[in-house]
């Protein structure tokens, strides 16, 4: 067992807090179960995405593992509107514990897999793996969003489509209006890719350019096992 300290868990708990995140997630909600992550993001009313990430539960509590940064930002987001539903929105300290293993129900990425238990693991868990599972993210074409950039880009753009996080058949969701309009009317002029870098690893936001691409932003970097070089997600022009 081992930790994953990038990542952070915001809870909901509450009856019924499915289908109020229903309302708010673009991933279809019911899909969400114990122990199989869903990939899904959440987007403002303008259709960008402000966290994204991997949903864990059942109908009284479901468990949404975002990066660490936005944690708070989102429960803090969530939490005016929960009240309505009478659920409690909780962004917790905890480190989010991973296993490494085959490829199960509850592996979110091609080698790693969240224990069972998220809230109730020992906080005395293994060392951390985040640089090796951001290069599993990035293998995926997972971009995975930061304070950074949340708030910037719209699902498509990041490539949450692609990744199985946006459910273009279900019902209404906050910023589903724009989303969907960028996807039926072909709008997106902006797309996810993947770049190697050298030397020092660059931040998620920061400019990137490539002789052949042109300009764009990173979403985020990984490094290899040499600390120097790595790959990472960047957005650039079609």
């Amino acid at each position: 067992m081992y930790t994953w300290s990038d990542a952070q868990i915001v809870s909901l708990e509450g009856q019924r807090v499915k289908a109020f995140l229903q309302g708010y997630l673009t991933c279809n909600s019911e899909r969400i179960g114990q122990n199989i992550p869903t990939p899904m993001t959440l987007c403002n009313l303008k259709g960008r995405v402000i966290g994204n990430g991997w949903a864990l539960g059942d109908d009284e509590r479901v468990l949404l593992v975002v990066h660490h940064t936005v944690a708070e930002a989102l429960a803090a987001f969530l939490t005016p509107y929960a009240m309505f539903s009478k659920c409690k929105v909780v962004a917790h300290n905890t480190p989010v514990a991973v296993v490494a293993g085959e490829r199960d129900s509850a592996t979110f990425t091609n080698r790693w897999c969240f224990v069972n238990d998220l809230l109730g693991t020992s906080q005395s868990i293994g060392h951390d793996q985040s640089s090796a599972i951001a290069q599993d993210l990035v293998a995926n074409r997972f971009a995975w969003v930061s304070d950074s950039i949340a708030g910037k880009f719209l699902p498509q753009v990041l490539g949450m489509h692609e990744v199985g996080a946006v459910d273009f058949d279900k019902g209404c969701y906050l910023g589903q209006e724009i989303v969907a309009r960028a996807q039926f009317k072909g709008a997106l002029k902006r797309g996810i890719d993947v770049f190697s870098w050298h030397g020092q690893a660059p931040k998620a936001g920061a400019d990137w350019t490539d002789s052949a691409l042109g300009k764009g932003t990173v979403i985020f970097a990984a490094a290899t096992t040499v600390a120097d070089n790595g790959q990472g997600l960047w957005v650039r022009s079609l």
